[in-house]
Formats: C-alpha cells, structure tokens, sequence
C-alpha cells in the first residue's frame, strides 16, 4: 500500500479470509483508492479508475495515467485497487461498490461534488463499473424480488452501522473501454466454479449479464472498442449501447477500425488514439 492510499474499510472487511491461506502478492487482501487530487479547493468531478487484468491483476497503465489524464481535465481521480485472484470478480465488485459510496460519503474531504462521480472502467475492470452502472443504488433493484435475493447471497447485507454503507453508490457518468460487460458463460463458467449457492449457473449469467439490467436509472455513458479486439467484446459493448437506447438514454459510443485489446489511453495505435479526446468532450458536455 503506498503512503498515500486510502483503506476502504478500517475494519469489518469482507471476504477477510478468503485469500489468507493463499499468496496474494497483488494487493495483500486490502482494497484502496489512489488519490490523485487537484490543489484548488472547491468542488471537482471525481472518477474512479478500474484498471483491467482478469480479475488476476491490475494493469499499471490503465491506473495511473489514466488518473492523471483526468487530473488534466480539472477532475479528481482515485484508481481502485480492487481484491484480484485468489478473491473472485465478487469480492472486486464489494470493493467497487465501497468505493463509490465512501468518496460520496467523504466528498467534503475531498473537495468533490457528490452529485458527479463517475467510473472509468478497462476490460475486465470496465466490468465493475459496467455492473455498478446497472444493479448498485439503493433504487435499482425492487426489494423482495429474486434479483434482491442474489444480490443479498452474492454481496451480503449492508452493515446498518457503518454510514458509508449505508450512502448511495449511484454513479453518475459510466465510461465502458473495452469492457467485458458480460463476463460469465457456460463455457466461461464450469459446473460449481464461482458458483455460490442456492444459485443456478442460467441466473448467475442472467444476473451479470449487465445489458439486461439496463434502466432508467443507468448513468450516462462512454464506450469504445475496437473492431479487432481479439477478446471478441465488442457483441457485449454493442448489446449494451442498444440497451442504452432502448431507454432514451444518454450515450456514446465508439467502434474503432483497428487496435488490439489491452490499449489504455491509445497512444500505440494511431486510430484508437482521439478516443481520450472524444470522451473528454463528452464528459465537458455531461459536466460543464
């Protein structure tokens, strides 16, 4: 952990012992933000970074150049550095939701606008922001229903004496680059593998399957992915933006003609390198 990180939890944290028995040489069970803040004090958007990696690492440069490219935009920019291999993709996603709702809950502190935090996330990193987009808001999901279920069996219940837990995680602008927005499948997901239970295989996929939850109440949102990824997301990024308007929301949405996965802010690939600049637009148009 660097000097500066900031712990998610001070204590009560979830999943504690699921890595204890195993090396985890990527972060020692101990999710933190990285802050990178800007100097004048008044309120600033913030954006959380979810770097990629497979849920087996976090790919440095999806991490901190993204934060400061943001920092250049006049926004406040924390990279998560989220619980990787051996936690499975639900633990990343716990340590996702808390980040939202402690930069929210802390944003005096912080100098940021509660009302404008949004998430940045790449490939496997883009599918926690995809699913805090779609199911994490106190309102997303009707109380009693199945999907309120899972929810409780997947996450656990909020921890009614912990204020953080009990702030909105409610995102307000959603940025996708090529983004596994639906990661489990049956060939993906062998019998019993990440299964929890009193859960069928045909649910887990369903439920995370995030262009299916897809509402009103979805941020609006930034995607792009090349036409070539040879992680073959770009049925996911394209269910996801059909989606978006089938509910009139607000979106954009990019297919660029080349470029290999893994891209970052793109400077490697002549024609994936405007897309910063392309959402940079989009994001002084959504917070002016």
């Amino acid at each position: 952990m660097g000097l500066n990180d900031i712990k998610l939890w001070e204590k009560n944290l979830p999943d504690a012992d699921l890595g204890s028995s195993i090396a985890d040489l990527n972060n020692r069970g101990l999710p933190t933000l990285t802050p990178y803040l800007l100097k004048e004090e008044k309120l600033h958007p913030a954006i959380i970074v979810c770097p990629g990696g497979a849920f087996q690492y976090r790919a440095s440069h999806e991490g901190e150049p993204i934060a400061k490219w943001l920092n250049q935009m006049g926004m406040n920019a924390f990279v998560l550095n989220y619980r990787v291999a051996p936690y499975t993709p639900f633990t990343a996603t716990k340590d996702a939701v808390r980040a939202v709702r402690y930069l929210r809950y802390n944003a005096l502190k912080f100098n940021i606008d509660p009302e404008r935090i949004g998430m940045i996330g790449f490939s496997a990193g883009g599918y926690l922001a995809a699913f805090l987009g779609t199911h994490f808001d106190n309102e997303m999901i009707e109380p009693e229903s199945r999907n309120a279920q899972m929810m409780s069996i997947l996450f656990g219940e909020l921890n009614c004496n912990d204020p953080i837990d009990q702030t909105s995680s409610k995102l307000n602008a959603l940025i996708l680059c090529y983004a596994e927005t639906s990661p489990f499948s049956k060939e993906k997901l062998p019998a019993g593998s990440l299964l929890p239970k009193d859960i069928a295989m045909d649910e887990l996929i369903d439920f995370t399957s995030n262009h299916k939850h897809v509402t009103a109440k979805t941020p609006p949102t930034f995607l792009w992915v090349t036409a070539n990824d040879d992680f073959n997301f770009q049925r996911q990024n394209l269910l996801f933006a059909q989606a978006l308007s089938e509910q009139n929301l607000s979106f954009e949405f990019h297919i660029f003609s080349k470029g290999q996965h893994g891209l970052g802010l793109g400077k490697d690939e002549p024609a994936v390198a405007i897309w910063p600049k392309l959402c940079e637009n989009w994001l002084r148009g959504l917070w002016p």
